[in-house]
Parts: C-alpha cells; structure tokens; sequence
C-alpha cells in the first residue's frame, strides 16, 4: 500500500476525535439523536481546525447503516464509502473552482434526484465564499425549499463574504483555531502510535508555528520526521523552520540589555550563517516581546502556547524591561518588519533596529520619571532615571518641594477658592528656612499690604501647604521695593502666567533635552 500522509492518516473519524471542536460535535451529536436535522449547516473557521472532517463525520452519522445516529459505526459500506471520498451519494464541491452560476444550476437539477442507495444526499461545499454573486442567487431558492432527501453543509474561512440571505437559512457553528497545548498532545500521540521519539519542545515549536491548524502542524510534522528520521530534536525542527529557539531569542534580549553591540553582530551573523530566515526571525522575536508583556501582567499560558519552562524563560526575561518599554520594543518590531519588506539589506536593517533598542533602554521611561517627580517633587535629574526603585535614597530638598507645594496650592486655590487666589495676584514668593515670604506687589508707602490676607486664611494656606509638602512652613508677608523681590529670592511662576510653565513641564524638559511648543 503507497505512503499516506499523517494528515489524512490520522484525519478524525468520530466526533469524540475532533480537537478542540466540542462545543460543535456535542451539538450537532445532540441534534441528530433527537431527530432534529437541519437542511443546510454552516461551519465557518481557520483553515485547518476540522471543519471539513466534521462535515464527512456528519454525512458518515445521517448514512450509517445504524443511522441517523451520533455514533457512527465507521465499519459499514456507507461509512467506508465516505471516509475512502468515493460515495455516490456525498458530494464534495470546491467552491473556489466552482464559483459560476452553470455550476450551482447543474446542482440545483441534481437535487432533486433521490440517492442512489444511501439515506441523504449530502453536499458539501469547500470555501464557499468563493462563490459568484449570481451564483449565490442561484442557490438560494434551493435552500428556501430543500428536498426532504438532501443536507448541504458549507465550509468557509471568511464568513463575513456570504450573504445574509444564505446565512439566514444555515446552521452557523464557528470552530476555533486549536490551542499550541492541544496540538501538542495530538502530535504526541500521533508520534508515538507511529514509533517515532520527537522531543517536547520540538513539537512546540511545530505547534506555534502552525498557527492555531491541525493540518499545518501534522503536514509540518510529517516533513520534520522525513528529516530527523526516528528521532527528531529540537535543533532539526529549528534547522527545517528556519527559526530560532526561544532561549536564543531571550539571549538575543540579554545583550540587547547589556549594550553589548559586538556580541549582537556575532549573534546576528551565527543565526544567518545557521539558515535563519531574516522576516521569520523578527516576526518571532516580536512574537516574544508580546509574550513578555502579557505574562508579565497576567496568567495566559492557554493563550501563548508556551511550555511551563518556557513561560518561566519568559516572566524571568521581562524583569528587565519596564511595561512601556516593552510596549515600545514591539511596536519597533512592527516598524521592522514592515522595512524588510522594501529593502535589499535585510541584515543591517536587523543590526540597526537592535541597536535602537540598545538606545531605547538607556533612555528614561516616562514612568520612570512620573515616579521620581511623584517621590521627590522638583528634584528630578538627568541620569540614572531607570535606576529608581524602592530602595533608592531620597535627596530632601525643602526650597524645591515647598516651590512645588506653592504652585499646587495657587491651582487649587484658582479651581475652588477664586477671590482668595485674586487677592495672590500681584504676589510673588520666596522660601527660606520654614518660611515662606510673600512679597506684595505696588505701592507700599501706607502699608495696606500687610492687611492682604487675615489670620484666619493665612493659617489655611500654612495648613494646606503642609498637607502638601508634609513640612511645617510659616507665612510671612511683605512689600516688595519698587516692585522687585530680593535678588537672591526663588521665584515661582505665576498660575495665572501664561508665559511661564509648570516647574513639572520645565524638568520633564531639561531632562528629555526637549521643547515647549505650546
């Protein structure tokens, strides 16, 4: 007997095989038991996940000798002649060769024709979205007066381009791209049915890369057995794909981290000398960014397809990066990706992208930097802003925070209390040594200055600036000499100034070299 593919070898026959498609096997299971069968089914989903294998186990379930039953016994002549593709009366139809209205016309005078020895007649139309325009119109009278004796069941990866009119007649079930995890245990089992010893991470790295499709992972599987032989390893499934392995992409991560640019270049040379494919590196690579920041954030192993050892890998590689880093490294590997598309040099478009990245990670976060500004108001530097943490020493400077405390308090003042802050108007003021001056602007010479606030709200601006600050700040108040504070006095920027910024715009400036536009 000729070689079988494991595909079409291990193809589900029953509806207990079918992975990861449950919620549909036990509906339709359910359905036929009780008598209750539909006309025409829709079964819409990724290619690859069962769609069509359901739609041969349902025709095998309405022809059975024992049928209808949800158990077909597989052994009889009519669910030989099914699972074999040569019964007369199961019909498959490509609907991406067969899209024209003759074809659905030759269709729709077969109909009507009663089987030829079997209970049904079963059509079973493959992507048929395909269809023309003229073509669905054509079929459409059919489904609305279906004969007694016939079931159509469609299958399609797009189901957003049939038209309402034929949906609306269906049965719609939507079948799910199946887990890594679930793929893997198949690939298991098929392995070692079929004496063959793969390695664990191995039949990972053929689950991931096939995208969520049974069909893709057992055809991928086949190749890899054809070139490992009886036993296949990681490094042969590496070889065969043209990728790398989700340790050498965490060590490509840790010298990106260290800033090592010679290391890299060797790293980058070593991967393409090994038969790497540039455009599937970086798609991996931005496929492990993703994974980093959601593992780092939440538990979804179901989700990524990982290995438990892998996912450790991963939660250990993130603690590097902040959560907006890693939101910056993915979107520059999208940035990436969409260059190697244009481009004749693939391999210096890699090497200058990790090299930004090396520059992206000395750069301060803008959490970072909220942080410090949060910690120790107004005292925020240049350098070491990524080296903040709970351990960090604070620097208490008092003029700066009670500065800040001030410029605070004049917008709470302006938001709740405005005759308060009108009365601040001409005020400009100056910290020193637990007091707080605040010199009156204009004319001096009969001392109304000093009757500018009472004791009353000067005890509420010292107890709010204290709330504030939390250090205790006596308000004094004085007359400035023509107008003009002491020269060694800190000013503070007016609320109502619309000239001048915050002190917060102005550090968050000195510190990323930036510019005030508006």
């Amino acid at each position: 007997m000729s070689y079988q593919v494991i595909a079409r070898k291990w193809r589900p026959q029953t509806y207990s095989e079918v992975v990861a498609q449950e919620h549909v096997a036990k509906t339709i299971a359910n359905a036929i038991s009780k008598g209750r069968i539909s006309h025409a089914y829709l079964f819409a989903g990724p290619r690859g996940v069962g769609k069509t294998t359901m739609a041969r186990i349902v025709a095998k379930s309405l022809n059975c000798v024992n049928g209808p039953t949800p158990e077909p016994c597989g052994v009889c002549e009519f669910c030989t002649e099914i699972k074999n593709g040569n019964s007369f009366d199961v019909i498959e139809i490509d609907g991406a060769s067969n899209t024209g209205v003759d074809n659905i016309r030759e269709l729709r005078e077969n109909v009507h024709s009663a089987p030829l020895k079997s209970r049904y007649k079963v059509y079973i139309i493959d992507e048929v979205h395909m269809l023309s325009k003229s073509a669905f119109n054509a079929l459409l009278k059919t489904l609305e007066e279906p004969p007694a004796h016939v079931v159509f069941i469609f299958a399609t990866t797009e189901i957003h381009q049939i038209p309402e009119t034929i949906l609306s007649r269906c049965q719609k079930f939507i079948f799910k791209r199946i887990p890594a995890v679930q793929i893997v245990q198949q690939l298991s089992t098929i392995a070692n049915k079929e004496e063959y010893s793969i390695d664990q991470k191995a039949l990972y790295h053929i689950a991931r890369a096939s995208g969520g499709s049974m069909r893709d992972a057992q055809s991928l599987l086949d190749q890899v057995i054809s070139f490992g032989g009886k036993e296949v390893t990681e490094q042969d499934v590496l070889s065969l794909l043209g990728i790398v392995s989700l340790k050498q992409y965490c060590d490509c991560i840790e010298i990106i981290v260290r800033g090592d640019v010679p290391s890299l270049i060797h790293f980058i040379e070593d991967s393409i000398t090994a038969g790497v494919d540039i455009a599937r590196f970086i798609t991996g690579f931005a496929d492990v960014v993703y994974a980093m920041r959601l593992c780092s954030v939440a538990d979804v192993r179901a989700l990524l397809g990982y290995s438990d050892e892998e996912l450790s890998l991963l939660k250990e590689t993130a603690q590097h990066f902040h959560d907006e880093q890693l939101s910056l490294f993915y979107t520059m590997l999208l940035d990436c990706q969409k260059e190697l598309k244009y481009t004749g040099n693939e391999r210096a478009v890699v090497e200058m992208f990790c090299i930004d990245i090396m520059g992206m990670l000395k750069r301060p976060t803008l959490a970072s930097v909220l942080k410090q500004l949060d910690e120790n108001p107004g005292t925020v530097q240049k350098k070491n802003l990524n080296d903040v943490g709970p351990k960090e020493s604070k620097t208490h400077d008092d003029t700066k925070i009670i500065m800040h405390a001030w410029t605070q308090l004049l917008q709470n003042l302006h938001a709740s209390k405005q005759y308060m802050f009108f009365k601040l108007t001409h005020v400009k003021a100056s910290y020193s040594e637990g007091q707080l001056v605040l010199f009156v602007m204009g004319d001096s010479s009969n001392g109304f200055y000093k009757q500018l606030l009472s004791k009353q709200e000067i005890k509420q601006i010292e107890d709010e600036l204290f709330k504030l600050s939390k250090r205790k700040v006596v308000i004094r108040i004085e007359s400035a000499k023509n107008d003009v504070p002491p020269p060694d006095a800190v000013m503070l920027p007016h609320a109502e100034d619309p000239e001048k910024p915050h002190p917060l715009a102005e550090q968050i400036k000195a510190i990323f070299d930036g510019e005030i536009i508006k």
